[in-house]
């Protein structure tokens, strides 16, 4: 037995003896450096052509950015009876901090872009607010060399309420209060101001309504303010409204007019909007986010030629979530170029994003 313990104890000193061995040989040759390179040689590693630009890691707010929060959770649906007024609050030092409407309008600037995101369902207000610094972070504020913003997060009563059915009906009906709401909000603000619209899911639904308000369309009967509007492109993940709605007497007929570029997103996989139908018991509904938009050709032409459609499916699969679409960098790249208003250039898979938009994009810089 002791001379089987001492065969076992003299294997183990001879494995322990191997492995010092071999990283001393590795701590040599990490030192020396590969075979046949110089140690004394300097020249640096240069990164290869087209490789992608550095960005900020950690969350910050840039200091020629401001990042405003509005929100109309205070504001019942009575669209029309009286003209809305806003909570707004603007990030400063870590805090949101309280400001008034004639604060925001007052930093209108033609030289600043104004990009305004617009949540989904089922979104609290401290969500809003996290979620929307997210937004503004991953688009703007972790890249140096963007231009400066005034970002705005849309804030509007989308708490989850009991029962998912009636959930989905009454944020429906809410949203397109809301974009009543957002269309007097966008028509306050100077001609020459550069509008980004990003919504998602029912927001994509409520920017949507806020153009169609904005161009001279009716809400229920109410029409916002007219005169000039700010310049406006717009994006849409994901969006939870009728696909024929952009057709000319519709609900949302005047929208595709409003604005200078349309980027929209379509995944046949959204387990979510393939139920869309559900939202209207009478019309038997498709999803924009879902389908696509019915009836491109039915457009005004110019309006169609501004019109990018891109299918997500194998980007975003068979999932509903914001995340899925954020931090996607192809699709977070592409937004970008919309909502920040970069010059567009046409994509391989751009099926609608043609001579028309190219060219009111040129024209657009011209001015600028």
């Amino acid at each position: 037995m002791m001379r089987r313990a001492a065969f076992r104890l003299a294997g183990i000193a001879a494995g322990l003896a191997l492995c010092l061995a071999l990283v001393a040989v590795g701590a040599l040759q990490a030192a020396e450096g590969p075979a046949g390179d110089s140690a004394a040689d300097p020249t640096p590693v240069q990164a290869p052509a087209g490789a992608e630009k550095q960005v900020c890691q950690a969350f910050r707010v840039r200091e020629q950015d401001q990042v405003w929060l509005v929100s109309t959770r205070h504001l019942d649906c009575c669209v029309g009876k009286y003209i809305p007024t806003y909570q707004i609050w603007l990030y400063e030092k870590g805090t949101w901090q309280p400001r008034t409407e004639a604060d925001f309008f007052a930093a209108d600037s033609a030289d600043v872009v104004t990009p305004i995101y617009v949540h989904g369902n089922r979104i609290t207000a401290s969500e809003a607010s996290s979620y929307g610094l997210s937004f503004y972070f991953e688009l703007v504020g972790k890249f140096d060399d963007e231009p400066p913003v005034r970002f705005v997060i849309w804030s509007w009563p989308s708490d989850q309420i009991k029962g998912p059915l009636k959930d989905v009906r009454v944020k429906a009906d809410r949203s397109d209060c809301e974009s009543y709401f957002l269309g007097c909000f966008l028509a306050r603000m100077q001609p020459d101001v550069r509008v980004g619209l990003l919504g998602y899911s029912f927001g994509a639904r409520v920017l949507s309504g806020a153009l169609h308000a904005v161009h001279g369309g009716a809400m229920f009967g109410y029409v916002v303010p007219g005169g000039e509007h700010p310049k406006i492109r717009a994006a849409l993940w994901a969006a939870a409204e009728h696909n024929h709605w952009y057709q000319p007497g519709q609900f949302h007929g005047r929208a595709p007019a409003a604005e200078e570029a349309w980027f929209v997103t379509v995944n046949p996989c959204d387990p979510v909007l393939s139920r869309y139908r559900f939202v209207d018991e009478c019309s038997n509904p498709v999803a924009v986010g879902f389908a696509g938009i019915y009836g491109r050709n039915l457009l005004d032409p110019a309006a169609n030629a501004g019109i990018e459609e891109i299918n997500v499916s194998n980007i975003v699969g068979g999932t509903h979530d914001w995340r899925a679409y954020l931090y996607s960098p192809w699709i977070q790249n592409r937004t970008r170029e919309y909502v920040l208003w970069h010059e567009l250039a046409v994509t391989k898979a751009a099926g609608g994003l043609g001579a028309g938009t190219a060219k009111r994009t040129q024209e657009s810089a011209a001015t600028r």
